[in-house]
């Protein structure tokens, strides 16, 4: 079955093959598959998407109100304090 991937993922994909660590493209997709089926059978999706609705629910019913500013502003202004040389 022919897929399309972003030139960057071929790249990868090419050099992984080439290195020896797969053998084929669709032992890179079985690995991932693997690990992605390993990951929801523990439990980290279920919990991922507990601590978004907690977030949400928190926001929608304790938030605090953001008086006069924007979430983009509010955002730029974090990205000002924490990544120096950024910004908006």
């Amino acid at each position: 079955m022919p897929l399309e991937v972003r030139p960057e993922t071929e790249c990868i994909v090419r050099r992984e093959i080439a290195s020896g660590r797969f053998g084929s493209a669709g032992e890179i997709i079985q690995r991932g598959i693997d690990g992605n089926k390993k990951e929801a059978d523990s439990g980290v999706w279920a919990r991922h998407r507990e601590s978004i609705e907690w977030t949400l629910n928190f926001a929608k019913n304790r938030g605090l109100p953001l008086e006069g500013i924007t979430i983009k502003e509010l955002i730029e202004e974090g990205r000002r304090m924490w990544l120096p040389g950024q910004t908006g």
